[in-house]
């Protein structure tokens, strides 16, 4: 044998992104069983993207969902300080875009606005104001079959 140093392979692109597009289906089915209502999912900005935006008891939450096999590590350790920073400043971008859109939406407006403004429509459609509405960031961990919800994590 030779001392020659393996490295592991990291998956296809595609791949994750199946992986990971089923976790946040588990993850919104879940969620709306406990009584969250889904806004949006795959939230988009340049800084990031916010993978579930819902709403439950006037509280908005922005959720990462980290979707792992039962014999990996524990999925709380990949959500690091530095993707909370791109999460928070997603976060700005989207509450800055719905507290100044310009109604009503013209064909050249970005994506972003028009995202927001689909967030803010199903917001008035539930009588939430966005001035007034509180949020919290939090993390859906999804390890096998177990599911965990860690509410309101932060940078400190």
């Amino acid at each position: 044998m030779s001392d020659q140093k393996f490295k592991l392979a990291k998956p296809p692109q595609k791949q994750t992104r199946i992986k990971g597009a089923a976790g946040e289906q588990k993850a919104c089915e879940w969620l709306e069983s406990k009584g969250f209502k889904i806004l949006a999912r795959n939230y988009y900005t340049q800084f990031g993207e916010i993978d579930i935006i819902a709403l439950c008891d006037n509280l908005l939450h922005f959720v990462e969902v980290k979707t792992f096999a039962a014999d990996s590590l524990s999925p709380r350790y990949a959500i690091t300080a530095k993707k909370l920073q791109k999460i928070y400043a997603s976060i700005d971008v989207l509450l800055f875009t719905c507290r100044n859109l310009q109604l009503p939406l013209e064909s050249n407006f970005s994506k972003y606005e028009r995202d927001a403004h689909r967030i803010v429509q199903s917001l008035q459609d539930l009588h939430i104001d966005l001035q007034s509405c509180q949020y919290c960031v939090d993390a859906l961990l999804i390890w096998g079959d177990s599911i965990e919800l860690l509410e309101n994590i932060s940078l400190e």
